[in-house]
């Protein structure tokens, strides 16, 4: 297993996306720190910038965690794959792992970088008063976007070896944010404690009246969205199971 999971991640490393992704995000945090240090930025308000930072993360880590699995399929390489390993469970579980802990590891990186960035551009031309304690608390906040951006990239991870390509991972998420969590907001309001976007709010900012039928705490949010995920990633485990892969 361990051989597998070297080859795995290596294989994750060496894709193209994931470089662009990384080098597209430098970028952004670049032009960032140009905005933040003319604009002279306060290091008090850093624990904010993580919340800012959360929504592209968490689309990184669905794209990164969908094409992971969705790119094997297009290309026709899964067979190859199961000729060297036949045991299938073995495989998915292998990448899977190699693709949330990467993606983990990815958004942890960028916001270590955009925090120190920030950090020196307020040194250099902003200011550092009433900033005691910006360390500890934008880490707890950077610590729970990361682990909401893995999430993300399980599940869509989970889609994507479902419907066999990015693609049918990407039109699943968005007809689910941007359809159905919307209708369930609009006509059954009640229902909004299970679903994605609301439980992501709480597990970020805690329990709020923006959340108003969210009756969870931030773990609580934390385990349902966990358990959201291992289920979809059972079922995607199941399905490459017991499917054919012509």
């Amino acid at each position: 297993m361990s051989r597998l999971l070297w080859v795995e991640f290596r294989r994750f490393g060496a894709r193209r996306l994931v470089r662009v992704t990384a080098l597209l995000a430098l970028g952004g945090i670049a032009f960032g720190t140009f905005i933040a240090y003319t604009e002279q930025f306060r290091l008090a308000s850093m624990p904010d910038v993580p919340l800012g930072t959360a929504f592209p993360l968490v689309v990184i880590g669905w794209l990164l965690g969908a094409s992971f699995i969705g790119a094997e399929w297009h290309a026709g390489t899964v067979t190859t794959l199961l000729t060297w390993e036949p045991r299938r469970i073995r495989v998915l579980f292998a990448k899977a792992i190699a693709g949330v802990v990467s993606v983990f590891v990815i958004t942890m990186l960028l916001q270590v970088v955009l925090a120190a960035s920030l950090s020196l551009a307020a040194s250099l031309n902003g200011s550092t008063a009433g900033a005691e304690g910006w360390l500890s608390e934008t880490a707890a906040i950077a610590l729970r976007v990361s682990a909401l951006a893995t999430l993300a990239g399980a599940i869509g991870f989970a889609f994507a070896a479902v419907g066999r390509n990015t693609a049918a991972a990407l039109g699943a998420g968005f007809a689910y944010v941007v359809v159905i969590e919307n209708l369930v907001r609009g006509l059954k309001p009640e229902w909004s404690a299970w679903l994605f976007g609301e439980n992501a709010g709480v597990f970020l900012l805690g329990p709020s009246n923006d959340f108003p039928f969210v009756d969870r705490s931030q773990l609580g949010a934390g385990i349902y969205l966990s358990l959201l995920a291992a289920t979809l990633l059972a079922v995607a485990t199941l399905v490459f199971r017991t499917r054919d892969v012509n």
